[in-house]
């Protein structure tokens, strides 16, 4: 039976939907604690070319922490002065998180997207103004209605949290972008200093696609490819390709680049993709999981459904709209789109 529970540990993913057996209850879990589940040293895939090796093991390191786990909702309410309204794991990758304040049912106010990992070089550096916040050194760049705060994890990447105002394009926001964003940095400085991993119970419910390296997915295609390799793509994404140089070609409508890219997302459910008459989406079942192909402009895209026990609510969206853990699988075509998905799942889709 389906179970409701709404958490409010640390901070509140949304509203989480539970599906337990009637004999049991989502509730009898506990969180692993001080998310020693990733604690483990990173180990890098052995298909990862040279060039991107030191990336991969950076982008294995901040896949352990929690995204969400550096928003902080009662920060959020005394820099803005509204009401927090929704927290959740992001459609661009589970090192995202966005938060949301409001002033009542459809009325938002400002958001702040949070990214780990954001690609941040020296080069970067030296377009934003470096000021300390909490006793953090952090760069600060400032547009009229958005302000981006970065602080530096290693020498090409950082913590990043843009905030923006939820205003018409001839409106003023309440504050000050920028002075918002300050004021939420440091009042987050304790627990941007010690980043909770996932695992740790900061966040519920937990996400566990992220224990594993989208790089290990990609590589069970790497015999689809003439001296094929890897690349990564960020802490959440990787991509497997053939290094053979081959002269530029022209593509047909609707068939994407020659490679197989994963990601870690959340997003809605994939079947609403499905439409009466038309074929350009399709559901199967692989390895237990239900799967949607959708073809697309620009090669076809696979919805592998990763866990539908543990579902999130999204503000002021029915039932059935809930958000799931999925992984994200982009092909030249759908022709082997199948075939891709089930080596990705033989690979790593193992409950």
């Amino acid at each position: 039976m389906a179970l409701r529970q709404r958490f409010t540990l640390g901070v509140l993913l949304g509203a989480v939907v539970l599906t337990t057996a009637c004999t049991g209850s989502g509730g009898d879990q506990q969180p692993q604690d001080n998310g020693a589940a990733q604690q483990t040293e990173v180990q890098v895939e052995p298909g990862v070319s040279e060039p991107y090796k030191a990336k991969a093991l950076a982008d294995g390191k901040n896949r352990a922490i929690d995204a969400c786990g550096l928003h902080d909702p009662d920060a959020a309410q005394k820099a803005t002065g509204d009401e927090p309204d929704e927290i959740l794991p992001s459609s661009s990758g589970l090192n995202e998180c966005d938060l949301r304040t409001h002033q009542g049912e459809f009325k938002s106010t400002w958001t702040f997207y949070l990214e780990i990992g954001a690609a941040y070089d020296a080069a970067r550096r030296r377009d934003d103004a470096p000021e300390k916040l909490g006793g953090m050194d952090v760069f600060v760049s400032e547009e009229e209605r958005t302000c981006t705060i970065s602080r530096p994890i290693d020498d090409n990447h950082a913590v990043q949290v843009r905030v923006s105002a939820s205003v018409m394009s001839n409106e003023k926001p309440a504050k000050p972008a920028c002075q918002v964003a300050r004021e939420y940095v440091t009042a987050l400085a304790p627990v941007w200093q010690d980043m909770p991993k996932h695992g740790s119970g900061r966040t519920q419910p937990e996400l566990t696609l992220v224990k594993l390296d989208p790089c290990k997915a990609a590589s069970a295609t790497l015999d689809m490819f003439e001296e094929g390799y890897l690349e990564t793509g960020g802490p959440m994404s990787c991509t497997a390709r053939s290094a053979k140089v081959t002269p530029p070609q022209k593509r047909d409508k609707g068939v994407g680049r020659p490679e197989v890219n994963v990601l870690w997302t959340m997003n809605s459910d994939p079947s609403k993709l499905i439409k009466a008459g038309d074929d350009t989406a399709r559901e199967v079942t692989v390895e237990g999981r239900k799967v949607v192909l959708s073809k697309g402009s620009f090669g076809c895209t696979s919805y592998i459904v990763w866990d539908d026990q543990v579902k999130v609510d999204q503000d002021n969206r029915g039932d059935g709209d809930e958000l799931t853990q999925q992984i994200r699988v982009q092909t030249a075509t759908c022709d082997n789109a199948e075939e891709v998905v089930k080596k990705i799942l033989a690979k790593v889709g193992q409950r």
